[in-house]
């Protein structure tokens, strides 16, 4: 294969790729704010065809990905609908985003931290009574990356996020790991209202560490859940609905 037909194939491919991404993108924008409701009729696919600009292949592909996320179904004899949010896959990243573009910011972010109280606290304490040798030097990886981006004054959320994601994953429960995404779009907004949250609750996260390297379940648990409760107080004076 020479190089100009390869990099035709490649071209081709990325476009109708992108093409793709932005079908489900939109699609899944349009059902997740309420421009396409449960109770009324979808578009046919010849008139998304036309709308978008891309193939059959491309909406049905976009159809079958969205269908996985929880937001339409597609029966042979009723066609596509859009499903009720009781359906929807919140742990989905794409859906996260959604969501979060079509409510109140103020709103999203209590909702997350409502969840992230449940969860994290009982994380920690597994974490600090399951937490092998490697599960400790990972989060002490992502706490120094942590220090070193504040010290620097740059965004910090990947070590964030490591750090929190270290936690989930020495809880030994895989289905913790799950909770992932949510926590990722928690931090993407706090990171995106303010800096001056990531360098204040440094200490928080260092205690959280602290208690899980000693085996302290009770000391992580409550670590955690102050952790939690001063962040969300903080930002809630930060967070604005615009």
């Amino acid at each position: 294969m020479n190089d100009k037909f390869a990099l035709t194939l490649f071209t081709g491919a990325s476009r109708k790729r992108n093409l793709f991404a932005q079908v489900v993108e939109e699609l899944g924008i349009r059902i997740v704010g309420g421009d396409l409701k449960p109770d009324e009729p979808f578009p046919k696919e010849a008139d998304l065809e036309r709308e978008y600009g891309v193939s059959r292949s491309v909406i049905r592909e976009a159809v079958k990905t969205l269908a996985a996320k929880g937001l339409l179904e597609s029966k042979t004899r009723t066609g596509i609908r859009a499903l009720p949010p009781v359906h929807w896959n919140l742990l989905d990243a794409e859906v996260l985003s959604w969501r979060y573009g079509a409510m109140p910011p103020v709103q999203f972010f209590a909702e997350l931290f409502e969840v992230r109280k449940m969860i994290e606290p009982e994380a920690a304490a597994l974490a600090a009574m399951r937490a092998t040798g490697a599960d400790i030097e990972e989060i002490e990886t992502a706490y120094a990356a942590m220090v070193k981006a504040s010290q620097a004054t740059v965004p910090g959320i990947g070590a964030d996020l490591r750090f929190h994601r270290g936690i989930l994953a020495a809880g030994g429960n895989p289905l913790l790991l799950q909770m992932g995404n949510l926590i990722g779009v928690g931090l993407l907004i706090s990171h995106r209202f303010s800096h001056e949250a990531f360098v204040i609750f440094l200490p928080g996260h260092h205690a959280v560490m602290n208690a899980i390297k000693a085996g302290d379940a009770e000391g992580a648990r409550a670590s955690m859940q102050r952790l939690l409760c001063e962040t969300f107080d903080y930002m809630k004076g930060h967070i604005r609905n615009d």
